[in-house]
């Protein structure tokens, strides 16, 4: 008897999310963090992402499409990558140490 593997979300380095943002325009990408530090800096093209509005953002966005979420560190934004995983999308990624290391890192790709 197999056993079918369950989909998982995968974990991104900053620099490899840099690099499937750049390679995949299309991608969603969310900030996880509380509403006044998004608003004070986010990543160009993140949208904010509360639990009160996954569903909402749910019912919009495809399956397959690719998803990219941040927070602080890289621990809440597991949490909501293992929800989208939970309703079947199937490209979803959480992006390791979070918005500062990403930001750098986007900033670095720009420059290379």
């Amino acid at each position: 008897m197999s056993t079918v593997e369950k989909p998982a979300y995968r974990c991104l380095s900053p620099q490899d999310a840099a690099v499937l943002l750049s390679a995949e325009p299309s991608a969603s990408i969310f900030d996880v963090r509380d509403i006044a530090n998004y608003q004070r800096a986010h990543i160009k093209g993140a949208m904010h992402l509360s639990e009160d509005r996954l569903l909402a953002w749910m019912r919009r966005l495809p399956k397959e499409a690719p998803i990219v979420i941040y927070c602080y560190q890289g621990n809440a934004s597991k949490t909501f990558a293992q929800m989208f995983i939970d309703f079947r999308y199937t490209r979803v990624f959480s992006v390791d140490g979070g918005y500062e290391p990403l930001a750098a890192a986007l900033v670095a790709a720009v420059a290379a």
